[in-house]
């Protein structure tokens, strides 16, 4: 017979009573270990089956199909652990190609600017479907407005935008990020919000990733996501290019 103690009454190699938990002292768990894994599925059959009633035995169909059941369950753990193991390989092996852009010239889909010792790492390109009243403004880091370009009316087509890295007042920007915005007016006077196509070019400085492992470019101090490239070219390839255009 199981002899049950009480707090107050404990065992007598126990001097002092239990604690009795609290609302602060109570374990929390994450409920993991209420799943059932492979090895308590097998224990609890092995149980079953020594605990039987002798007259009335499992059924050989009842033995089978709980045997099906835990082979399922150990083919279903191993591949998901081989999936697991095959992810981090695939995210390994792209992450360590990524760092073949380093070096090259890079086009990307954004309107992020860098500054680098007093230069600029970037060169724009906008494209517009359609004639517009265009203006061009340049903001910081924070978002303040630095700089102003009415281009006026503009027929569409491919141009480029060149920022010679000064502020409205005439004076040089200091060394960071910065970003161009553009407003399109149609000749109705209706905003254009469609057919405006920024495009950034320079030579990629290094490689990041972000938090979740994601490739992130650098162009001086522009930080450009790798969806956001559209073209990789050796260095020199594109200068080249557009000067053989011009």
């Amino acid at each position: 017979m199981v002899q049950i103690y009480s707090a107050d009454n404990p065992p007598p190699a126990r001097t002092t009573p239990l604690e009795a938990w609290t609302a602060e002292t109570v374990p929390v768990t994450d409920g993991s270990e209420r799943q059932l894994g492979k090895d308590a599925f097998l224990t609890l059959l092995l149980t079953q089956l020594q605990n039987q009633d002798p007259f009335n035995p499992m059924e050989d169909t009842e033995m089978s199909a709980q045997l099906a059941q835990f082979s399922q369950l150990e083919q279903l753990t191993n591949l998901n652990t081989n999936v697991e193991t095959m992810g981090g390989y695939i995210q390994a092996q792209n992450q360590f190609q990524t760092l073949s852009l380093i070096g090259k010239d890079v086009k990307a889909q954004t309107n992020l600017l860098s500054v680098s010792n007093g230069e600029l790492d970037t060169k724009v390109k906008l494209e517009l479907s359609e004639a517009a009243k265009i203006q061009l403004y340049v903001l910081d880091s924070k978002g303040n407005q630095i700089r102003m370009y009415d281009w006026g009316t503009t027929q569409a087509g491919v141009y480029d935008f060149t920022w010679d890295g000064k502020d409205s007042n005439g004076t040089k920007a200091a060394d960071g990020v910065y970003q161009f915005q553009v407003t399109a007016t149609s000749g109705s006077g209706e905003a254009l919000t469609d057919g405006i196509y920024p495009e950034v070019s320079g030579k990629a400085s290094s490689v990041s990733f972000d938090e979740y492992g994601q490739p992130v470019v650098h162009i001086g101090y522009a930080q450009i996501a790798l969806s956001q490239v559209m073209e990789i070219l050796q260095s020199g390839t594109a200068d080249t290019a557009e000067a053989g255009e011009a």
